[in-house]
């Protein structure tokens, strides 16, 4: 959505980077040259990254399928507004006549609607398959052995075909970490790495992830209150802040900072109705 604005009391906020928050979070904040292959993170992440867990080991994770609706709001100059609603649904299907699980992610700010399909396969975790669509352009990846063939069409431009090395243990997009999180040990010091791949046009970059859990905190959501985990998720040069119930592993809010507008953030919190009933 980029040079898309709206204006909130008064302010112009610029939503490419809003709705970044909310949507390719994977991105770093400079791609890396075609030709790059270090990993995108801070020092800390990568400091830390030989003591932490890998967040996919398809042994370990027992997923089942969900929906969940969340109130997107920006936070700014000590004011509230809301943005729109983000839906993430997990299901069971088949994909190319092989069974995957399918991620589903939408987000509709005000008029704008915005969506993402990620297949991921049943038995590997290995993601197979992307389709995005933004306001001015349609992408779709496909993953085989080797490589990550992802094509762009639409009104930024298209006809353009770009791939690049695939590796084992990828993360397909940001979100998959979300339905993990009901899999994962977490606890006091608990610490998980993993790697998604960021593909431009033009560019792309290998992109380092850390979660890790940094304290506890009861979080007050339209349908209770309830003790999380909080975690902190670092991509790239990003860091964000999820609250996960401690019960079962679902993220009640998130919060993330909106690039380029000092102290703002794009909270997260789950929908009336939508946390699961212990």
């Amino acid at each position: 959505m980029k040079g898309l604005r709206h204006s909130v009391g008064g302010v112009a906020f610029a939503f490419a980077g809003v709705l970044g928050a909310c949507s390719h979070r994977a991105r770093p904040e400079t791609a890396a040259a075609p030709a790059a292959t270090a990993d995108t993170g801070t020092a800390t992440a990568t400091a830390t990254a030989s003591s932490a867990a890998p967040l996919v080991t398809p042994a370990n994770v027992k997923l089942k399928p969900s929906k969940i609706t969340y109130l997107a709001r920006i936070f700014s100059q000590g004011q509230a507004h809301k943005l729109g609603w983000r839906t993430l649904e997990l299901s069971e299907t088949t994909y190319d006549g092989n069974p995957v699980w399918l991620l589903a992610e939408s987000r509709k700010v005000n008029t704008v609607e915005l969506a993402e399909s990620l297949y991921v396969a049943k038995v590997s975790l290995e993601p197979v398959h992307r389709v995005v669509h933004t306001a001015d352009m349609d992408i779709t990846t496909h993953y085989t052995r080797d490589s990550i063939l992802t094509s762009f069409e639409g009104d930024s431009g298209g006809g353009v075909t770009v791939a690049v090395p695939n590796e084992r243990n990828l993360v397909g997009n940001i979100y998959w970490i979300e339905p993990l999180l009901a899999s994962l040990p977490l606890g006091p010091g608990w610490k998980g790495t993993a790697t998604t791949v960021f593909v431009g046009p033009h560019d792309h970059a290998r992109v380092a992830m850390q979660l890790a859990v940094i304290g506890e905190d009861s979080v007050q959501v339209p349908d209770g209150t309830f003790d999380c985990w909080k975690l902190a998720l670092q991509v790239g040069q990003t860091e964000e802040h999820l609250w996960v119930r401690k019960a079962d592993r679902v993220m009640l809010k998130e919060d993330t900072p909106v690039a380029g507008i000092a102290a703002a953030k794009v909270e997260l919190l789950i929908g009336e109705g939508q946390t699961p009933k212990l």
